[in-house]
């Protein structure tokens, strides 16, 4: 298959001024500025500085995804990658809800097992709660970057399993906000477990698994943000809008970067894809008519049993 030209970011002549340096602003400051606010919000959050904690990540979620889908509506990246009403009531609705339950499902049986095996018994905390937080990033995005490689690219049973359990979340042909709730259960909850289950067993502070899931949903916030946000040198460093877009990519020459927060493990190991300026051709899989449509939940869910 050739490899399909990608589409410039360009900015229309009609712009006024403020709309010109106000979508330069987001462009190359929304990212940044997002990030610092997120780490200072995790770091007042386990200071015990905001009061009650779940009350102000409620609202920490509420500030952030708002900013976001007005953004979307604002200065799409690509229009036709855009949120409908038929795609958020007819695919996002449904999977929020099933995924919902099966997160759900997940956390309790992961909360139960810990106390059953009584982990973290034998913890130090040799590291600040900061340190901990990093470790723990580390190291469920190097386990989460193996199983996330081996289900596009692994052969067999077991890989093409994993496909199959991984390909609801690549049928869209779009990216947006709330197209991160796309995808199977059982996807979820793997992804969850490898997320929550090292630095639980390693016995890390609370502090420091607080911190790192909040970074980790911040990444796959702006993972999927369908505006032309640029992260500069920062890829270097996390898996943001430009290098998780390509991983959305149709042709058979994307659908690299695998990490989810960082982009360290990609870098080492070869499937680092970094283009800056261009979005990519085509989103989705590379042979949509050998799976149902994204919207079309319950076929979607029951490919993996296929």
């Amino acid at each position: 298959m050739q490899t399909l030209p990608a589409k410039t970011y360009t900015s229309s002549p009609e712009d006024g001024f403020v709309r010109t340096h106000f979508i330069r602003f987001i462009r190359f400051g929304f990212y940044p500025v997002s990030l610092v606010l997120t780490l200072t919000f995790i770091y007042l959050s386990t200071q015990k500085l905001l009061g009650n904690p779940k009350q102000a990540y409620a609202v920490y979620l509420l500030v952030l995804i708002g900013s976001m889908l007005f953004l979307e509506w604002y200065m799409p990246a690509r229009r036709d990658w855009s949120m409908t009403w038929r795609s958020f009531l007819h695919r996002d609705v449904p999977m929020m809800l099933v995924n919902g339950v099966a997160l759900a499902g997940t956390n309790f049986c992961l909360t139960a097992l810990t106390q059953w095996l009584g982990t973290g018994a034998g913890s130090t905390h040799w590291l600040p709660w900061w340190g901990e937080a990093c470790a723990a990033i580390l190291i469920s995005d190097f386990l989460w970057y193996w199983v996330h490689r081996y289900s596009h690219e692994g052969q067999g049973r077991f890989g093409q399993w994993l496909w199959k359990t991984h390909v609801a979340h690549h049928l869209p042909r779009q990216v947006y906000v709330f197209m991160h709730v796309v995808g199977h259960p059982i996807n979820g909850a793997y992804v969850r477990a490898i997320l929550l289950l090292p630095p639980v067993f390693l016995g890390f502070s609370t502090e420091a698994i607080f911190a790192a899931a909040t970074l980790t949903g911040l990444q796959g916030l702006v993972s999927h943000f369908n505006v032309d946000v640029r992260a500069g040198y920062l890829n270097y460093i996390f898996m943001g809008t430009e290098l998780h877009r390509y991983h959305h990519g149709a042709a058979l020459n994307e659908g690299k970067n695998y990490g989810a927060v960082i982009t360290i493990w990609d870098q080492l190991f070869g499937s680092f894809d970094y283009r800056p300026d261009t979005v990519p051709e085509a989103l989705g899989v590379h042979e949509p008519q050998a799976y149902p449509e994204s919207d079309k939940v319950l076929q979607v869910m029951l490919i993996p049993f296929k």
